[in-house]
């Protein structure tokens, strides 16, 4: 994150659902991605679902961020578009 943003603190959860998820650490809110392993490839992963998980998530988020998108939920910090004149 850049400028006067805070920094946006993410965790990754199990969800209910057995999805694994990437959200914001502060506020548990719906979660920015989601990743769901078949159960077959689970099965195949053992113990390092969580791990395949956590690489995919943090390249995801990775991208996001290089591209300049702000992910927090500040919403008054966030540029508004110009409005249209007719």
């Amino acid at each position: 994150m850049s400028g006067n943003n805070p920094e946006l603190v993410l965790e990754i959860v199990e969800l209910e659902d057995g999805e694994l998820a990437i959200r914001d650490a502060d506020s548990g809110s719906e979660p920015i991605m989601k990743i769901n392993f078949s159960e077959e490839i689970r099965e195949k992963l053992n113990d390092q679902c969580l791990e395949v998980a956590r690489v995919m998530l943090t390249a995801g988020i990775q991208m996001v961020a290089e591209s300049g998108v702000d992910l927090s939920n500040n919403e008054s910090e966030q540029e508004q578009p110009a409005p249209t004149i007719h």
